[in-house]
């Protein structure tokens, strides 16, 4: 493990190397260089954490820096295809509604809550719009301090963007909430059920999708509970089955 980690650390460090060197001769080779980076890093995350991402995340992840700062801003793309930046954000959102998912999940290590799964996925759709609305932050305080045009014009660039996030966010979440609830594959249901699947570390609990609890099942183990409440109070006065009655 500690080889490999190296190992990455090492390419990680070349790929930055080439995009310095090729920054200003060769714009284009620096830019595939910093984001086949984003591959390299998340690949020495995983062997110095031992978590697991599934081939088709880094692939992804990869694939929109590509579309983002290669196609968008290298290429022009931005300029020749104007609904492209709005795409982008929307599919930003919609796998971070995933991620927001999987960050809801780990609070009961992947069993289910003793909500509702809909309550996850609101959180979930809260997190896609939180990301979203952090960027639009970043931009301003970048054309701010700075005098860029990250927002491009201002608040109709920044308006727009917050609806393609909370459109694309919607989507995600309506996915994620399917993969989780019944496993559906739907993208990126699938990511998300196969990174839960790839690290019981954090997620020992996981069964498979959380289908909704039976009424019978529920309400036997809610007068299983009460009975032992029931029985502790008769052997203890106020104890707790379970607790130890500590003396004066």
């Amino acid at each position: 493990m500690r080889d490999r980690s190296i190992r990455l650390a090492g390419v990680l460090a070349a790929l930055w190397a080439v995009a310095g060197l090729a920054a200003f001769a060769w714009p284009g080779v620096a830019i595939a260089a910093v984001c086949l980076s984003f591959g390299a890093a998340m690949a020495l995350f995983q062997a110095v954490s031992g978590l697991r991402f599934p081939p088709r995340l880094t692939i992804g992840v990869v694939a929109f820096s590509a579309a983002a700062l290669l196609g968008g801003e290298w290429a022009d793309v931005y300029e020749a295809v104007p609904w492209w930046d709005l795409a982008l954000h929307a599919a930003s959102a919609w796998m971070l509604a995933a991620v927001g998912m999987a960050l809801g999940l780990l609070a009961t290590a992947g069993a289910r809550p003793r909500t509702a799964v809909w309550i996850l996925s609101i959180l979930a759709f809260g997190f896609a719009m939180m990301v979203g609305a952090m960027w639009e932050v970043l931009e301003f305080t970048l054309d701010t301090l700075f005098g860029t045009d990250a927002q491009d014009g201002g608040n109709i660039d920044t308006m727009t963007d917050i609806v393609a996030n909370t459109a694309g966010a919607l989507g995600g979440v309506v996915v994620a909430h399917a993969a989780v609830a019944s496993g559906r594959r739907v993208p990126p249901g699938g990511v998300l059920l196969d990174f839960v699947a790839m690290n019981p570390v954090i997620y020992a609990e996981w069964r498979g999708p959380l289908v909704p609890r039976q009424t019978g099942q529920t309400g036997r183990r809610e007068a299983r509970a009460h009975g032992a409440f029931q029985r502790g109070r008769q052997a203890g006065g106020d104890v707790i089955a379970g607790e130890e009655q500590v003396g004066p």
